[in-house]
């Protein structure tokens, strides 16, 4: 059924496409001079909008208007005697239209579509999805689901991974550990699959990193110096074995690299102090003195506002967020910022969003399901989700090219959070 329908589908692509192609061409010039009048009073209304919205000089205003009337002059007083032509269709450009378009579509759905599912039942057993009894999806019976087939089919380390990534999503360390136990099988030189283990394996043991964890993670940085993960559990490890010098000296190694992270680079702050404390005055004084000591002027923007104390529900995030520094000068008080959390995976539309002003930051809220914007999709029904905040200078809640955002992945609901609007939207 399903290869029927592809080919019905091809079939009646070729007849939108081949009819027009096997026909004369008529080309007249009064078609055309509307048309580029027509394009043209279309750019000059444009052209007049943004002036009138303050978003371009009244010399460029001025310049490009003159260009528009130019060519909308041209194109009005043209002779009026028009002159019509007749291409004739080009039978090889038809053949060869006719045999690429059905190889293309089966050689990229060979290449990137999913075989099986043209297969009946697997096609019958995608459109059971699990349900709890208030209608919603049954995360936990989806979960089994999956690691049914891959028990029957391991040789996937994509699934051992996505397994794994629920498991621990849902907090069953234990069930995570296997999974990236079976992914560690096939994959036993990865880095990152050592350190996926090492952390499921850490949470199932209350956050213990001693024994094997820290020989995966020992292991993991010899590969990888510098990965992020690494450098945070290696210096947890080294913590945990009372390696104040060496845990110090990870954490150190990692705050250049979180400089983009304002949050997780003032976590590792907090993590130096409290290792520092454990340390004699004169342990302390050996350790050598870099420049990273000095906080930077993005962890100050993190640090200054005043944040109230907020009882955190765990079914809700609470967030503060600040403007960088360096876009301060480009926004206005009244510009619109959106301050959302999305669910990581299906529909666009936020899970819990609030609206505020520019002078309102900085600003400590809470997202939670009074804040939902449809009533089936509350944020209290996700794990975790992509939280993030956007400045809109025309209020727009659709996000375009030009506005200053952040947004980070993966966040836990039931957590607090701090975004810096920190970068420029480039779709």
């Amino acid at each position: 059924m399903f290869w029927i329908f592809a080919l019905l589908l091809i079939l009646l692509a070729l007849g939108i496409i081949l009819p027009p192609l096997l026909k004369k061409t008529i080309i007249d010039s009064d078609d055309r001079r509307d048309q580029n009048i027509h394009i043209a009073k279309e750019q000059l209304a444009d052209l007049e909008t943004a002036f009138g919205n303050n978003e371009m000089q009244q010399d460029d205003y001025l310049a490009r208007r003159d260009e528009l009337e130019q060519s909308l002059y041209s194109d009005v007083t043209v002779n009026k005697s028009s002159t019509t032509r007749y291409t004739k269709p080009s039978i090889i450009s038809t053949v060869l239209i006719a045999l690429l378009i059905p190889a293309i579509t089966l050689g990229m759905y060979t290449k990137y579509g999913d075989s099986t599912a043209a297969d009946p039942a697997t096609a019958q057993a995608a459109k059971k999805v699990p349900m709890t009894a208030d209608g919603k999806p049954d995360i936990d019976a989806m979960v089994s689901g999956l690691r049914k087939r891959l028990e029957e089919k391991p040789n996937n380390p994509q699934g051992w991974y996505m397994l794994g990534r629920s498991y621990m999503a849902i907090k069953r360390y234990n069930d995570a550990a296997y999974a990236y136990e079976q992914l560690f099988k096939l994959q036993p030189d990865d880095p990152k699959t050592m350190l996926f283990l090492a952390d499921a394996t850490a949470m199932a043991n209350q956050g213990n990193v001693a024994g094997r964890p820290a020989e995966l993670i020992e292991k993991s940085l010899k590969l990888e110096p510098n990965n992020l993960t690494g450098l945070w559990l290696g210096g947890m490890s080294s913590s945990h074995q009372n390696k104040h010098v060496e845990a110090i000296e990870r954490w150190t190694t990692l705050m250049p690299l979180l400089k983009e992270q304002p949050q997780q680079l003032l976590e590792v702050r907090q993590l130096i102090a409290a290792e520092k404390k454990k340390m004699s005055p004169d342990a302390i004084a050996t350790l050598p003195q870099t420049t990273n000591d000095t906080p930077t002027q993005a962890t100050q923007d993190v640090i200054t506002p005043a944040q109230p104390t907020v009882a955190i529900d765990p079914k809700s995030i609470v967030v503060t967020v600040t403007l960088s520094e360096q876009f301060k000068s480009q926004v206005s008080a009244t510009d619109t910022v959106f301050i959302y959390a999305k669910a990581m995976a299906g529909p666009p539309m936020p899970l819990a969003a609030k609206r505020i002003q520019v002078k309102d930051l900085p600003i400590t809220l809470t997202l939670d399901d009074s804040l939902a914007m449809i009533p089936t999709m509350k944020l209290s029904a996700f794990p975790r989700v992509k939280l993030g905040a956007r400045v809109s200078k025309t209020g727009n809640a659709i996000s375009v090219n030009g506005d200053f955002y952040t947004e980070k992945k993966d966040i836990l609901v039931g957590s607090k959070q701090i975004l810096v609007i920190d970068s420029i939207l480039q779709k």
